[in-house]
């Protein structure tokens, strides 16, 4: 069983603590399952009676936070969420696969592999790929023709990297995901829809996390291009010739349509959609199920279908909610006009 004291674990965040340095932690939780050998955090003030009901041995908390009579070590440190994903490494390390080849696997002659991979069962590696020192490939797992990884990458299981995809360092490909894939590219024509040749690249910059079942085309001429810290949740789509900035965060079922730009920092609400050729700015914050159908301006916060700045949407969504009352205050102020004045009541017939 891994343990450390809160001492410790105050040295690997620079907390200040308060309390009993010496106290032994085996695991963490979250403030209202955790036991007396659990770490816990808290962050935001509406979980504040969860502090006081806790039974954690230790919690991590915002330097300004004021305990009072408790029976727990504190921890204060500047930013306690972030302190506690870095400290749930130390207690739950990712298991690493042996380094080496597995007997099933399939490697072409002309394949480069570096120092201390591991590939697992059923993997196949294409003529003139790369894989960088250090990468875990899981079973099932394609990398085709002339594709390079970087180092230290961490692909699941039944993956696709196809053909002269180019992964930077450290980049994390969930199970099932798809990247260099042809995009939607057709042209109308006698006997139906033709296909134009996606003969572009894609390219993803380090420390890049790609969530299960993600799906990422290939250009059609240029590169489709994905900007480094970016991370991706589980069944985003990105369509051929975007370009995503470093730093976003998309949310799940997210589609981006094709020749996108997406500038740094962009976050995005799951299920929202982008229609192609349009530029969204650095910064922007894009709410869940949001239709995008023109340019957003940098640091703008839209929502609704259309798009508009979120705090319209908010007062629309509001008076939605009214218009039930509105509709029968207008029928009866109908009526009253109708009989000069006088109210004339009538059965509601349920066609309001």
């Amino acid at each position: 069983m891994v343990a450390f004291t809160v001492s410790d674990l105050a040295r690997c965040v620079g907390a200040d603590v308060l309390g009993d340095p010496e106290r032994r932690l085996t695991g963490v939780a979250s403030l209202d399952v955790a036991g007396p050998e659990d770490l816990a955090f808290f962050a935001r003030e509406a979980v504040r009676e969860a502090v006081q009901r806790t039974r954690a041995g230790a919690v991590l908390t915002p330097r300004s936070f004021e305990p009072g009579a408790v029976r727990f070590s504190v921890l204060k440190v500047d930013d306690p969420q972030l302190s506690f994903a870095r400290i749930v490494r130390l207690f739950h390390p990712e298991p690493a696969p042996p380094p080496g080849i597995h007997p099933s696997a399939q490697v072409a002659e002309g394949a480069r592999i570096g120092e201390a991979v591991s590939l697992g069962a059923g993997v196949v590696v294409e003529e003139g790929a790369r894989i960088g020192r250090g990468t875990w490939v899981g079973p099932g797992t394609l990398i085709g023709r002339g594709a390079r990884m970087g180092v230290d990458c961490r692909l699941g299981h039944a993956v696709s990297i196809l053909h002269g995809v180019e992964i930077g360092d450290r980049v994390r490909v969930h199970a099932g995901a798809r990247v260099g894939t042809d995009g939607f590219g057709y042209v109308p024509g006698p006997g139906g829809a033709h296909k134009v040749p996606q003969v572009g690249g894609c390219v993803i910059g380090a420390d890049v996390e790609i969530g299960a079942n993600c799906t990422i085309d290939r250009g059609a001429l240029d590169d489709t291009r994905v900007g480094d810290r970016t991370k991706l949740d589980n069944l985003v789509h990105v369509g051929h010739n975007v370009r995503i900035g470093s730093d976003c965060l998309i949310a799940a079922h997210v589609g981006i349509a094709g020749s996108c730009d997406v500038g740094a920092g962009t976050q995005f609400g799951g299920q929202a959609g982008v229609a192609g050729h349009l530029t969204i700015g650095p910064g922007a914050r894009i709410a869940g199920q949001t239709g995008i159908v023109r340019d957003v301006p940098p640091g703008a916060e839209v929502g609704g279908t259309p798009a508009r700045p979120q705090r319209s949407w908010l007062k629309e969504a509001a008076h939605l909610s009214r218009l039930p009352d509105l509709f029968h205050r207008v029928a009866r102020l109908e009526r009253r006009s109708d009989v000069g004045g006088v109210e004339r009541d009538e059965p509601d017939d349920g066609s309001a």
